[in-house]
């Protein structure tokens, strides 16, 4: 014999039927609402609630651990982020990005926007498959406006139900970009040139991750900047900075975020990494020609002899780019590329001379300023550098 369904749960059944085809009838005893997951099983249900504006009513299951880890799939398909300070997590700002097309997330109270994984010729790369964790606010203090990303933290979804957001965050790591040698990362100078990301702006102010007066500040150096061609950019936030870089390359385009100003500038040109190592017997082999990705980092350095640069005597200090980091070490004929103890410069279209540019030159193209050439100067000239070459953080860092 059927018993009769109480009547306010059987209310809540009929309205939700008469809201149209988002009920299904498959199987007897489970309750199909449109955006929820088919597991919702009327013996779960403990609450009902009127969802305003939309005429219809949703059941809810009680708020368990395991509650908290449906919203979590759910909120695979919002997609709404409410913070981004690394330090106020909540599960609920879990979001998952993997998908076939390019993700919509809703920033604060905004519309949805679009991030891009990777973007190439109108060809987009999704986000990796396991792309759920949280998108936070990353920078570094002291640092000129205009500096600061957008990371994402991938979590480990084993440890959902037991860990806080908080562990979570912590024992997670940041999704990597699609060459897998850096944080993915949407650098701020990006946020500001594409009003698409306005709702980002906005909850990193409402959230006083930003102030008022570095954001008019930095809206006001990117205006008067034509930064068209950002994307094919590398962004440096000091001078000081390690970034990652293909060898051989033919134009190094960086942009440089000063205290001073940000300039987009095509640096270098035809740059190369060349060894010969040593054969059993102990003579020299051909010049092998590195191809790959390499760590590298700008360096102020005093010429030793007057054949280390290209007409440049003695004594002379130029900028030079030092490699400190080779990704990809493997070679054609099976003997590995290895750096020199330290490292080694870059080098030009020679492999017997190094590249360098002059500092006036490098004045003149905004690759350095007054407060970078302090920077450089402090690392690599001052009475505190060392003969050694100071320990390399990470990109990743």
């Amino acid at each position: 014999m059927l018993q009769r369904v109480p009547n306010p749960l059987r209310r809540a059944v009929q309205n939700a039927r008469a809201s149209g085809p988002s009920i299904s009838t498959r199987a007897p005893g489970t309750l199909l609402i449109q955006g929820m997951p088919r597991n919702y099983s009327l013996n779960t249900v403990s609450t009902v609630r009127k969802t305003h504006g939309l005429g219809s009513t949703q059941l809810l299951c009680p708020m368990t651990s395991s509650a908290v880890q449906h919203d979590v799939v759910r909120g695979r398909h919002k997609r709404i982020v409410s913070n981004l300070d690394p330090n106020c997590l909540k599960m609920s700002d879990i979001v998952d990005l993997n998908g076939p097309g390019e993700p919509s997330v809703r920033f604060g109270g905004g519309s949805g926007t679009r991030l891009h994984y990777h973007y190439v010729r109108d060809t987009h790369t999704p986000f990796p498959p396991n792309s759920r964790g949280f998108l936070y606010y990353h920078s570094k203090p002291g640092l000129p406006s205009g500096a600061g990303e957008i990371r994402f933290r991938v979590a480990d979804s084993g440890l959902a139900e037991s860990h806080s957001a908080a562990d979570l965050f912590a024992n997670g790591r940041d999704l990597l970009d699609h060459a897998g040698h850096r944080p993915w990362r949407m650098h701020m100078l990006q946020l500001y040139k594409t009003r698409n990301y306005d709702p980002i702006r906005q909850l990193l102010l409402s959230q006083g991750l930003i102030d008022a007066a570095r954001d008019r500040e930095t809206e006001q150096r990117v205006s008067a900047l034509n930064l068209n061609n950002l994307g094919r950019s590398t962004i440096l936030d000091t001078i000081s900075d390690t970034f990652v870089m293909q060898l051989p390359i033919q134009t190094l385009k960086l942009a440089f975020i000063h205290d001073e100003s940000i300039v987009p500038s095509g640096v270098a040109w035809n740059l190369h990494w060349r060894d010969r190592p040593e054969t059993v017997e102990g003579s020299d082999a051909h010049w092998r020609e590195y191809q790959g990705s390499a760590v590298v980092r700008f360096e102020l350095k005093k010429a030793e002899t007057n054949k280390m640069f290209y007409r440049v005597k003695e004594g002379e200090v130029v900028l030079v780019l030092r490699i400190v980091e080779l990704l990809d070490q493997a070679s054609p004929d099976g003997v590995p590329f290895r750096l020199p103890e330290g490292g080694d410069l870059i080098q030009g279209l020679s492999p017997s001379f190094y590249w360098f540019m002059r500092l006036d030159k490098a004045r003149k193209y905004g690759v350095i300023t007054p407060s970078s050439f302090k920077i450089l100067e402090e690392l690599y000239l001052g009475d505190r550098a060392s003969t050694e070459i100071a320990p390399t953080k990470s990109p990743s860092s």
